[in-house]
């Protein structure tokens, strides 16, 4: 388990490891990694790497997954609230909806890439 304090990850130096350390005694890595998170340094001692278990990384990124759509979830309903109280209120940009990233992928698109199958699939 990892604590997080002030926006900042909190823990003790015994849980730290060096690069070489930690290529050296890997297995030793592994087995104290199913416990508690390994923080590995390099050469200017900052922190790079990380050990975990694998059964904690999942349960993390399934959180991480869970937490994104809650977010969208929440957003779309604040947007869906707001257009119910005012729905001549102001319009949403697709670009603003997408995102720059997802916005410029969509420009990027060609229609005639897709086949009718795939479109209508």
């Amino acid at each position: 388990m990892v604590v997080v304090a002030d926006g900042k990850l909190a823990f003790s130096k015994d849980r730290v490891v060096s690069a070489t350390q930690a290529s050296k005694n890997f297995g030793e890595c592994r087995r104290r990694a199913k416990r508690e998170p390994l923080f590995v340094t390099d050469r200017n001692a900052s922190i790079e790497t990380v050990i975990v278990d694998y059964d904690e990384f999942e349960a993390m990124a399934v959180e991480l997954e869970q937490l994104r759509l809650q977010r969208l979830y929440d957003v779309a309903a604040q947007r869906l609230t707001a257009i119910d109280r005012d729905p001549s209120g102001e319009t949403v940009p697709f670009s603003e909806i997408l995102g720059d990233e997802g916005y410029n992928a969509f420009l990027a698109l060609d229609p005639d890439d897709l086949s009718d199958g795939e479109l209508f699939a």
